[in-house]
């Protein structure tokens, strides 16, 4: 199933139209189309959570990490709640407020790392202005990114891909030939990239750049080096690892 699938199968278990959903979440009805046909993939970070935020899933659900199941037992309540009319309903809503304002069935959610990426700047003499981190991420065998170190530095608009909006200056031989040591790779931030692409993630305080890899029958992800000699990181338990954004080109190509 995908993520738009998803997003669709629980908004109408919950009897919610397009436009609620676009208004609790700050956007459209067409926006939520284009989510749920998969015209769009590349949700950004806040509007996804607040997708699952009212759809009353995780993130990482959505984006197909989480595992096959909805937590808590949601996917049982989705059908009797939609037969309740607005009373009923509106009574599970407010009971289950309870219980979280009560604070005795939180859920305690592990630490997470948090980077918050600046926007490339578009100059008027035709160079694009990024951050270029120096340690946020690694191709081989990865860097710590507690603080990561950048500069600010200018590049061509004409060789700069749409969407980028960071860069990160790869260290390593493991993504060669096709990303070089020492090179600096174009960055779009997105909680979640597509099988096959390449991206900047993050697992075990450490980061990489890497080709995801996904057995879904097993359940497990891959991160993969397009050089051969370094075997693939085999992600057991795929919410401990954040995606930070999809690789769109490189500089020297």
């Amino acid at each position: 199933m995908t993520m738009g699938e998803r997003i669709k199968s629980i908004r109408e278990g919950l009897k919610m139209t397009q436009d609620e959903l676009g208004e609790l979440c700050g956007t459209t009805k067409q926006t939520i189309f284009k989510y749920e046909t998969g015209i769009v993939t590349n949700i950004p970070l806040d509007r996804l959570e607040l997708l699952a935020e009212h759809l009353g899933v995780t993130p990482g659900y959505l984006t197909g990490w989480g595992g096959g199941e909805l937590p808590e037992g949601i996917e049982a309540l989705a059908e009797p709640f939609g037969r309740l009319d607005d009373e009923g309903q509106s009574k599970v809503v407010a009971y289950a407020s309870d219980l979280v304002s009560s604070g005795r069935y939180a859920r305690h959610e592990p630490a997470r790392i948090v980077l918050s990426f600046p926007k490339a700047k578009h100059r008027s003499d035709g160079f694009v202005e990024f951050k270029v981190y120096e340690q946020p991420a690694a191709a081989g065998l990865g860097n710590y990114i507690d603080t990561p170190d950048f500069t600010l530095e200018q590049y061509p608009a004409v060789i700069t891909p749409d969407g980028a909006e960071f860069g990160v200056r790869i260290s390593g031989d493991s993504m060669e030939p096709e990303i070089p040591n020492g090179c600096t790779v174009f960055v779009r931030p997105t909680p979640a990239v597509e099988p096959g692409e390449i991206g900047i993630f993050v697992l075990d305080g450490q980061a990489y750049c890497k080709k995801l890899i996904a057995d879904r029958r097993a359940k497990k992800a891959k991160l993969r080096s397009l050089n051969p000699k370094y075997p693939d990181i085999v992600v057991d338990d795929e919410t401990k690892m954040r995606t930070l954004g999809r690789v769109l080109g490189h500089y020297p190509e």
